[in-house]
């Protein structure tokens, strides 16, 4: 028997790395905790879009779930993301659903209307519902459920540097989505004397199809950094002057937020989804966060970025490393211990 058991969908590396985290704050809590993770199996080929992803994962989910707590005759069961729990089995005992983002915001449209019915039911019947953020928790079904925001823990990698390169740092392992195109034609309408942009998370030739295929001119000063361990692209945070980003969607957005906590200056577009650090940035320096999508109104908060003066980037990052204090884990390990173990161990 044990107290707790996360059922871990862990589709991406992210979910991954969240699960694990928050199995390590369960067990610093004082929670003797387990996961099981879920493995799609022969109906994986059947994955090609949504909403037939969500089902096929969500059935996955349901079959893992039923053998982890016969075997192991779990206090609370802990699933991760929403579609973790659509299809779960009946449960004797209560359970919490954790996500980045409720589906009604990251799967919009009829097509995903018998998501949305599953979400609702699946929220309504939980104890507790853990959004990663304050956008995610906005987003939420009325269900009459509490929530109690739970972010993945965010750290800075390392000393950050007082002298910082003058680079502008980006990141767009899909560049459409990412808003690859916009970023290129900002920088270069910017036009920032001795600066460079140094892209990450894309290989040069598939970075060039796409500024072809948008009709967008390759910056003369843009570096393609390509697909790089993580610790590499966190050291090019702390040495950069800023992080910028033009995404048009993000279900949480983890680099922007480990940017602000290695130093750099946040630079964003307002980015549809469930995106934590927006409000952040907001407060910490509005002339670097455009009202929208758009590429002039991105290069004029390049050039208010690359034109701050030492004392204010100073000020700016003691101000980040204070709001980011409620994501250290120290912090979440708290909540963890006071608030969600409580409810769903009580």
């Amino acid at each position: 028997m044990t107290d707790l058991l996360l059922v871990s969908l862990g589709t991406t590396r992210g979910l991954r790395v969240a699960d694990a985290a928050f199995l390590e704050q369960a067990r610093a809590a004082g929670a003797d905790a387990e996961a099981v993770g879920v493995k799609i199996g022969l109906l994986d080929r059947l994955r090609r879009a949504y909403p037939v992803n969500d089902m096929v994962e969500a059935a996955a989910a349901s079959r893992a779930t039923a053998v982890a707590v016969k075997q192991l005759r779990p206090r609370a069961v802990v699933f991760s993301t929403v579609t973790a729990s659509l299809m779960a089995p009946r449960l004797d005992v209560p359970y919490a659903v954790r996500l980045d983002s409720p589906s009604i915001l990251n799967r919009p449209g009829t097509r995903n209307a018998a998501v949305h019915t599953l979400e609702r039911r699946s929220l309504a019947c939980a104890r507790l519902v853990l959004p990663w953020s304050r956008a995610a928790e906005a987003a939420l079904p009325d269900v009459g459920v509490p929530s109690v925001v739970l972010p993945p823990p965010v750290v800075p990698s390392g000393e950050g540097n007082w002298k910082r390169d003058r680079v502008a740092v980006g990141y767009a392992p899909d560049p459409k989505a990412k808003g690859l195109e916009v970023l290129c034609r900002a920088w270069e309408r910017a036009g920032i004397r001795d600066a460079r942009l140094a892209v990450y998370g894309i290989e040069p030739e598939r970075a060039r199809r796409h500024l072809t295929r948008t009709e967008t001119p390759e910056p003369r000063t843009v570096e393609w950094r390509g697909l790089t361990p993580a610790e590499d692209f966190r050291g090019a945070l702390r040495r950069s002057l800023a992080y910028v980003t033009a995404a048009r969607w993000e279900d949480f957005g983890q680099a922007p937020l480990e940017a602000l906590a290695d130093g750099a200056l946040l630079i964003t577009v307002p980015s549809g989804g469930a995106y934590e650090a927006l409000a952040l940035a907001r407060q910490l320096a509005p002339e670097l966060a455009t009202s929208g999508i758009d590429a002039d109104e991105l290069a004029g908060s390049l050039k208010a970025a690359f034109g701050m003066t030492s004392e204010a980037a100073h000020e700016y990052r003691a101000r980040a490393a204070g709001m980011l204090a409620a994501y250290r884990p120290e912090a979440l390990e708290r909540t963890v211990r006071n608030e969600v173990l409580p409810a769903l161990l009580a």
